[in-house]
């Protein structure tokens, strides 16, 4: 079989067999993430919050369409099978790429590492960007490693191609298309820079347009929401800041990447260095983009692990070039093959709480469904109060289209941070409070603190979350999972007695 059908069948192969892992176990409650009503009303409604760019939801748009879907919860199913086809695409490319770059070993070695990565497969389960934004770069790494192989016009478009979907995926894909300005005329044809430029930029205009058409006839409200998101990325989100820069991504690097492909890291950019003559940009760019990546989100106060996703892609990447670059040296011949079927099992099987089969696990259980089995069992009558992530069904707002919990026990309407003491509470006919660590786990944070204007409000808040815990056990505890939409880290407490 010649190498060119050989990398496309195992590229097909990856494809197939991640689409069918990625989607597994994804019909959980739509409203379990915070995001993903809102996707649901502008796929509805076509009105669009440009938030992010468009790959996304147009996508998901168009296979709704084709679905004939209307009912909410079927419609974030339909998109969460978007998002792990982008999941799926992007392991094949990247697979495809680093076995053009580095050879069968290096590009067997990425896919299957790729595939069998626990974050990869739980970013693949929502209706959200971030795989999209990976597929994007795949696409585009892909058409920079053909363009190195054989500089033509097909290949200079297809990096166009790559460009304009990576920053279709998310507004930091920017990145691809001013490097592809270097990449493009560094290796181009002797007097062909300028044309291949040319068709570059073509197929870029051409393909971000006609994915991005609604946010190009609407350039008001995308103005107004790229300038709410670099506002999130600068100050923080949900009334909160973290000082600068910080560690949070150091260890969302340890959790990750298994330390077993660190070694290859190390010899990946050793080897870089010391080629000298032989070093390539394309080279420079790749090992040096995950390193810079995680450089850059240390000086954002937004955080949160899925971020991570294009610098743990890459990191497994560069991990696989440089076992690929050592298996050629005979001594190494046979030793780095084990060392990465280690590195398949730790990911599959072997690391604390961050491997494959935990994150499987996690996704076939609901916290929320067990508390409301527990309050329907022991406290039916109770009237009960919830912060704002604990999401128990309430009379006055319905989940239409997805599957609540049957619940007997009373629900107020009014979320927690409404009542402003205890005494508000009691006065309101509250017996049992249900808190989320998601929403009280801030409080607990030396590292957080709230964004100007909103101290006042924090610190009732803090106050309220302190009285109803402190010093005391809860009746009913699920803690924070790996998945922490549905288990987001759950308790329950009575009042307590009121002081004489």
């Amino acid at each position: 079989m010649r190498p060119t059908l050989q990398i496309w069948l195992f590229a097909a192969l990856l494809f197939v067999a991640g689409l069918g892992l990625f989607t597994r176990s994804n019909r959980f409650p739509f409203y379990y993430h915070p995001d993903e009503p809102v996707k649901v009303t502008q796929i509805q409604t076509g009105h669009w919050n440009f938030h992010h760019p468009m790959l996304m939801l147009t996508t998901g748009r168009l296979a709704v369409r084709a679905a004939d879907e209307g009912n909410p919860q079927r419609i974030v199913e339909t998109g969460r099978a978007v998002s792990a086809g982008f999941a799926a695409a992007a392991v094949a490319l990247l697979a495809a790429a680093l076995w053009i770059l580095g050879g069968r070993f290096t590009g067997m070695a990425t896919g299957l590492l790729l595939l069998t990565h626990h974050q990869l497969f739980e970013l693949a389960h929502y209706f959200k960007e971030d795989t999209a934004l990976l597929f994007g770069l795949s696409a585009w790494l892909l058409g920079l490693a053909l363009y190195t192989k054989r500089p033509h016009w097909t290949t200079a478009a297809l990096v166009g191609v790559g460009a304009a979907l990576a920053v279709s995926g998310k507004y930091v894909g920017a990145f691809a298309p001013l490097l592809s300005l270097f990449l493009i005329p560094h290796y181009a044809q002797p007097g062909r820079r300028g044309a291949s430029l040319g068709l570059f930029l073509g197929a870029f205009v051409v393909v971000f347009g006609l994915v991005n058409l609604p946010m190009l006839w609407q350039l008001a409200t995308f103005e107004s929401s790229f300038h709410r998101e670099l506002g999130l990325v600068l100050q923080g989100q949900h009334g909160t800041t973290r000082a600068v820069p910080h560690t949070v991504y150091l260890t969302a690097f340890r959790d990750n990447v298994p330390f077993v492909l660190w070694p290859f890291l190390a010899f990946a950019l050793g080897n870089f260095w010391r080629q000298n003559a032989h070093r390539t940009a394309l080279g420079g760019v790749l090992l040096l983009f995950p390193f810079v990546f995680l450089a850059l989100l240390s000086f954002s106060p937004k955080t949160h692990d899925r971020y991570f996703l294009p610098a743990t892609a890459l990191f497994v990447c560069v991990a696989a070039l440089g076992a690929g670059q050592l298996r050629l040296r005979p001594a190494w011949r046979k030793v780095v093959p084990a060392l990465f079927a280690m590195a398949m099992a730790l990911q599959i099987a072997g690391m604390p709480k961050h491997d494959l089969l935990s994150y499987y696990r996690a996704f076939q259980t609901d916290d929320r469904a067990e508390l409301a089995a527990w309050l329907n069992a022991h406290h039916p009558t109770a009237t009960l109060a919830q912060d704002r992530q604990t999401l128990l069904p309430t009379p006055e707002e319905k989940r239409w289209g997805s599957h609540p919990p049957a619940l007997s026990a009373h629900v107020i309407h009014e979320p927690l941070d409404a009542f402003p003491d205890l005494a508000a509470l009691r006065a309101g006919g509250v017996t049992l409070v249900a808190l989320c660590q998601a929403d009280f786990g801030g409080y607990d944070l030396k590292s957080l603190r709230p964004q100007r204007g909103g101290e006042a409000a924090w610190q009732k808040t803090g106050a309220l979350y302190r009285a109803l815990r402190e010093g005391r056990k809860p009746l009913w505890e699920r803690p924070r999972g790996l998945v922490a939409y549905l288990h987001p880290g759950l308790m329950v407490y009575n009042l307590p007695p009121e002081s004489k």
